[in-house]
């Protein structure tokens, strides 16, 4: 190794500050938000004190340990930037120390030209941008034909709300959870919709559940990997059924579900489940927000993330992993865009979505501000169920307004007043310890059906509101619907009800019975 002059000792220092604000920025930029912000200001003084400390720990290897420290470091950037397995990680840290042993200058300075040039483009285009909504393209890949006649046949507006539970899964209590029901069931039928309390989704896994409904049920067991968080399905037959009936289908979605490469769809525009710039003009602090983004770049590595991981202070405090997620506040921006769309709508049109809310963490107050980042909650914990369960009913009512909202824009134009309006859930709350595994932990009755239970309800001009009895899966009130030519509530037979449990990897392999709403 060399020697190194003052200048060299200068970059060397400057490096991971440079490199750790040129993550930053790109990942502001991915997210659309606006460089001149607090709490932009806040992150990086944060990741300014880290690459500091980094260059301390650096100057104290010094002479004998340079090399495997710089290396270390610079593996991490790779792995917070493209985000490596332990085995690739520990092959780019060998490399790099192999690189900074013999050519310490060099190595130094490519990696600051790097990192300079990726801030100064970032910057660059962040300074242009003042967090303005990008209206989304058309991503629909295998397009209806454009030059044929729209059904002559009421509109429908399908919405999917992520972890809605079900009515009789509610009416298990607690109280809040009792009230809730009451809420619900005095909302959906003064708004004119027929209620399904008993409706039960047989997956507590979303990659499971929307396959097999949107399939009647049908559809064969989804496999996925340990590491399996998007999926394309192939053209199921929900959608299939309404191109060949001539509805014309516009959906909005989260891009973990996408629709848009092999459904025949006229529109389709995907979002990500986590916008960060969904936090603009909300009530949270500078300091909150440079949380998210700080949890943000933690987990946006792998090998540092899984290292870190078993690390608590605070065993009570919040997953790091799901710190970073802001699900309900993202597609709440979204749902808002969704109502603002119905204005447009037409007979023989059906606008599809799929929304995360209710889903965790829950961090919506009933009138849909947004709460303290400390008072966030988990559906699996850590904290106390009671509050956890008080902070999904929150969020259900904020919920409840939105629909509101929805049904108000439909009410107000001539096909909307007519359209045929289904909204259910993929799942239920899932508040329990975890989800259902085979060998995992032995979960009661009351926990399966937080997993389970769903919501369902639909409004379908000239029929009766009102509870439905009677036990349905998602995939049999679908299949009934479909029946019926998406023209009357469904009616299903009654049927065995099964529902699944998966390996740990989410893949569906044993099959047990519903456990029963009552004792």
């Amino acid at each position: 190794m060399q020697d190194e002059g003052t200048s060299d000792r200068w970059l060397s220092h400057c490096v991971w500050i440079v490199a750790l604000w040129a993550s930053f920025f790109n990942l502001l930029n991915f997210n659309g938000y606006p460089l001149f912000r607090p709490e932009v200001a806040v992150t990086m003084l944060a990741l300014a004190l880290i690459g500091g400390v980094m260059a301390l720990v650096q100057q104290a290897a010094k002479p004998r340990l340079w090399f495997l420290v710089v290396a270390l470091f610079a593996a991490t950037l790779v792995d917070l930037n493209a985000s490596i397995t332990a085995i690739w990680f520990l092959g780019f840290w060998a490399i790099f120390a192999v690189i900074a042993f013999y050519a310490r200058e060099i190595f130094v300075k490519i990696l600051f030209a790097a990192a300079a040039a990726v801030l100064l483009f970032q910057g660059a285009e962040l300074a242009f941008n003042d967090g303005s909504h990008r209206e989304a393209e058309n991503e629909a890949q295998n397009l209806q034909d454009p030059d044929r006649d729209r059904a002559d046949r009421p509109a429908i507006v399908h919405l999917v709300l992520d972890s809605y539970l079900g009515l009789d899964g509610m009416a298990l209590g607690p109280e809040v959870y009792r009230d809730l029901r009451s809420e619900q069931v005095d909302f959906f039928t003064k708004h004119e919709f027929q209620v399904y309390p008993r409706a039960y989704s047989p997956h507590a896994k979303t990659l499971n559940s929307l396959p097999a409904l949107f399939s009647y049920g049908q559809d064969e067991p989804v496999v996925h990997s340990i590491a399996s968080e998007y999926s394309i399905p192939e053209q199921l037959p929900y959608f299939a059924d309404l191109d060949a009936m001539g509805y014309r289908i516009d959906a909005l979605l989260p891009a973990y579900f996408d629709l848009c490469v092999k459904q025949k769809l006229t529109r389709c525009r995907t979002f990500e489940s986590s916008g960060l710039a969904s936090m603009l003009d909300t009530e949270l602090s500078a300091t909150d927000r440079a949380k998210v983004f700080g949890f943000t770049m933690l987990n946006l590595t792998r090998t540092i993330r899984t290292a870190t991981g078993r690390i608590r202070p605070d065993p009570t405090a919040r997953l790091a992993n799901n710190r970073s997620e802001l699900f309900p506040l993202t597609s709440l921006g979204q749902f808002d865009r969704f109502v603002a769309d119905l204005a447009d709508l037409r007979e023989g049109e059906v606008k599809f979505a799929h929304i995360l809310l209710p889903h965790d963490p829950y961090m919506l107050a009933a009138d849909c501000t947004v709460k303290p980042e400390s008072d966030w909650l988990d559906e699996h914990g850590p904290g106390a169920v009671a509050s956890r369960e008080i902070g999904y009913a929150e969020q259900v009512r904020c919920l409840q307004q939105r629909l509101d909202r929805l049904i108000e824009a439909l009410d107000l134009t001539p096909a909307g007043s007519e359209a045929i309006v289904l909204i259910h859930g993929d799942h239920g709350s899932r508040i329990a310890p975890t989800q259902p595994f085979i060998d995992g932990p032995q979960l009661s009755r009351r926990e399966l059906l937080m997993s389970y239970s769903t919501f369902y309800a639909i409004r379908v001009p000239g029929e009766s509101a009102g509870e439905v009895s009677g036990t349905h899966s998602l995939g049999r009130l679908m299949a009934d619907f479909r029946a019926r030519e998406f023209a009357a509530a469904p009616r299903p037979a009654p049927a065995p009800d099964q529902v699944a449990a998966t390996d740990l990897a989410g893949t569906p392999r044993e099959w047990h019975p519903l456990p029963s709403f009552t004792e």
